[in-house]
């Protein structure tokens, strides 16, 4: 028969909760550094008249951990814009404030890395928390008379009376082919 002692039963406790408590909790890593610190891809697309939309897209460098949320500022445009992350980037539009002016504007991209997964080879398991990357880009507001269409052309209302002209046009002469179709089968 074994005889268990409390130092045994002890040593047997601490010898399965001490590897447990060690490696089978997983949390958050508080990592330092990014490997490549303010790095990344920032575009906006654009030039845009006031009350216009631009395309935003954001891209963190290869090697940086995806970023877990992205902001965007700038003067020039509202405070309704937004991104979507694809899992390859981060993408959206933003309206051009109507009462922007004609001019160029910075934009500023926050991307935040908080419990993103660690980029270290010994971190592979664990969240890691990073410092916010900032990129910057421009956006280039128009006056309202370049973007407007020039007055070659017809215009929408133009454009709409030629089409409704062509379409009776067409319809009339659709229908006088089956007008003499029919004469000719009724004449033989």
């Amino acid at each position: 028969m074994i005889n268990f002692t409390r130092s045994s039963i002890r040593g047997c406790l601490a010898a399965v909760t001490v590897p447990l408590v060690l490696f089978g909790l997983s949390g958050v890593a508080h990592a330092d550094e990014l490997p490549f610190p303010q790095q990344g891809y920032g575009s906006v697309g654009g030039p845009a008249a006031p009350g216009g939309v631009v395309n935003l897209t954001v891209k963190e460098h290869p090697g940086n951990p995806h970023p877990t949320a992205v902001t965007v500022s700038s003067p020039a445009l509202t405070d309704d814009t937004a991104l979507g992350d694809t899992k390859r980037a981060w993408v959206g539009a933003g309206r051009i404030k109507k009462t922007a002016k004609p001019g160029t504007y910075p934009v500023t991209f926050t991307l935040r890395h908080e419990n993103a997964d660690c980029v270290a080879e010994k971190d592979r398991d664990y969240l890691c928390d990073y410092p916010a990357v900032v990129l910057r880009s421009e956006v280039t507001v128009s006056g309202a008379e370049e973007t407007t269409a020039s007055g070659e052309g017809p215009g929408f209302d133009g454009g709409l009376a030629i089409g409704i002209a062509a379409g009776a046009v067409a319809t009339l002469a659709v229908g006088g082919v089956l007008l003499r179709l029919r004469r000719r089968r009724t004449d033989s």
